[in-house]
């Protein structure tokens, strides 16, 4: 499927286009002084089911929301005798312009991640398009350089919210960079999008999996994506059930906590890093199977465990790949191993305990998994940690089940309650089990659901951040009960005088929303 494109005598642009169109096209003009060629757009995103569970190769549900990173372009004749260049302008103030020339020889600009320059991610979007350019047409790109451009870019996802803001910046850049040298007639598969811009956050030493990116790019009006990581990295739309009397909206609120991740990872996103995969290899060593070397330890995942399980003791010869029925029935199994295998230790492994368990020694298992990140504990909660692993994919499933109902809900709040549910579970074993949450995301979360909300959680790595609430709209809605009693309950708590337009920018209200595509300006 072919990113979408729309042209200026459209006469149904998508909202986003229809409101902020406008005024990137006035600030071009006003920098450049003429018209841009195109508009490129991808949007953020939002994870309602599905948290930490991507880098053990499980499915999350993502959708694609309003806000969204626009680049406004206007390609420039390349001069043969001189070096093109590319021109960035950011709408936001606080972000410098910056220029620099594209190599003649067809080489890729340099970009040093020691250094911290909004313009690193626009080169990261462009490395990752040259590089799909040059393989698509070696004879063209190899050895020549990319046209010059004029760009102005303007974004309305607030940054360090975990909506991802960098992810849409990238994608966008790419988008806009294959569009400029390839011309309007190229169709840019979705697929081909996703996979590139996927790991173009690598070269600004961010390691990221795809979910953002499949997000951003996949997105479609009123539809969820589940996004998988196995066999491929693949996002599949699924429509939300057409309700009566409301619609599905979705309230998203910022804690305003910013996790310092570099402070942080050694007790927070490194340590579970390491306690998944040291769960995955004692259940392993349990129940007699090998797993796969991969994963950020090489050591496998609690996945592959599933699947060398199911192999050996069902003989199952056929690697799930993604089946709801199939998945619900082998992960509600892994929870009963869970509990038999690792529940005796529900206060947690010491060294000691994790090396027993695995049949090495102490210096051993040091080596083999406290060596590789820098990680600070008391003890290891490898129980907690794969019982949420294997329930929060499994509500994955069960919220995929919900969407795809094949008949109309009798009542409307059967889909609320049910979905709420899975998202208030979600929270529940993201708090308790993963202890990712915060007492910030915890209050919010309350007084959401006191408000009208049905389902409450934080969405992203937690420990701060955002996040996300399922809320009835419409005439009768919650939205605004919901919105007002934030306000008024926690913001103006939390933070005294506080000002109307953060509070504009900390609450988003929106519906699963269309991802990345072009807008054509000429006829």
């Amino acid at each position: 499927m072919s990113v979408p494109v729309y042209h200026i005598t459209d006469p149904n642009l998508p909202t986003p286009l229809v409101k902020k169109s406008p005024t990137i096209i006035k600030r071009f003009q006003e920098t450049y002084f003429t018209k841009p060629d195109f508009i490129s757009r991808s949007p953020g995103r939002v994870n309602l089911i599905g948290e930490h569970i991507d880098y053990a190769d499980f499915a999350v549900l993502p959708m694609a929301i309003d806000v969204d990173m626009l680049c406004a372009v206007k390609i420039l004749r390349n001069d043969p005798q001189k070096n093109p260049s590319i021109t960035l302008t950011n709408s936001d103030r606080r972000f410098a312009q910056r220029k620099f020339d594209l190599p003649l020889d067809g080489s890729f600009v340099t970009i040093d991640p020691s250094i911290s320059d909004w313009s690193n991610y626009f080169k990261c979007g462009l490395h990752v398009a040259q590089q799909f350019l040059t393989e698509l047409d070696p004879e063209r790109f190899q050895n020549n350089p990319l046209v010059g451009l004029q760009v102005f870019c303007q974004g309305d996802i607030p940054v360090g919210s975990g909506l991802s803001s960098s992810s849409a910046f990238i994608c966008a850049v790419a988008l806009a960079i294959i569009r400029a040298n390839m011309g309007a007639q190229y169709p840019m598969s979705k697929s081909d999008l996703t996979n590139m811009t996927g790991v173009a956050e690598h070269y600004v030493g961010v390691s990221n999996g795809g979910m953002d990116q499949a997000a951003s790019v996949c997105g479609e009006e009123d539809h969820a994506l589940y996004v998988a990581f196995k066999p491929t990295l693949t996002a599949t739309p699924f429509k939300f059930p057409q309700l009566k009397d409301h619609d599905i909206q979705f309230v998203i609120a910022n804690t305003l906590v910013v996790a310092n991740k570099f402070d942080t990872a050694p007790t927070n996103y490194n340590l579970r890093v390491i306690e998944v995969t040291a769960a995955a290899n004692v259940l392993a060593n349990k129940y007699g199977v090998a797993l796969h070397h991969g994963g950020d330890l090489n050591k496998g995942n609690l996945r592959d465990f599933m699947e060398a399980y199911y192999a050996r003791y069902f003989n199952a010869s056929n690697k799930w790949e993604g089946d709801v029925s199939s998945g619900i029935e082998r992960l509600t199994k892994m929870l009963e191993l869970v509990e038999e295998s690792l529940g005796d230790k529900k206060d947690g492994f010491t060294v000691s305990d994790a090396a027993d368990a695995l049949n090495c020694s102490r210096e051993e298992f040091t080596r083999d998994y406290l060596t590789i990140f820098p990680v600070r504990f008391q003890v290891l909660k490898l129980y907690q940690r794969a019982k949420h692993v294997y329930s929060e994919a499994l509500r994955v499933l069960k919220a995929l089940q919900l969407i795809t109902h094949e008949s109309q809900y009798e009542r409307e709040s059967e889909f609320f309650s049910q979905f709420g549910q899975l998202m208030n579970e979600s929270q529940q074993s993201c708090d308790k089990l993963y202890e990712c949450s915060c007492p910030e995301i915890d209050s919010i979360c309350s007084i959401a659901l006191e408000n009208g909300s049905y389902g409450s959680r934080l969405t992203g790595a937690g420990w701060g951040g955002c996040t996300v609430h399922l809320v009835p709209g419409g005439p009768n809605g919650s939205v605004e009960r919901v919105k007002k009693a934030l306000i008024e309950q926690f913001y103006k708590v939390r933070y005294p005088g506080i000002s109307d337009e953060i509070l504009e920018e900390v609450i988003i209200v929106s519906k699963p929303a269309l991802g990345s595509c072009l807008y054509e300006l000429e006829d």
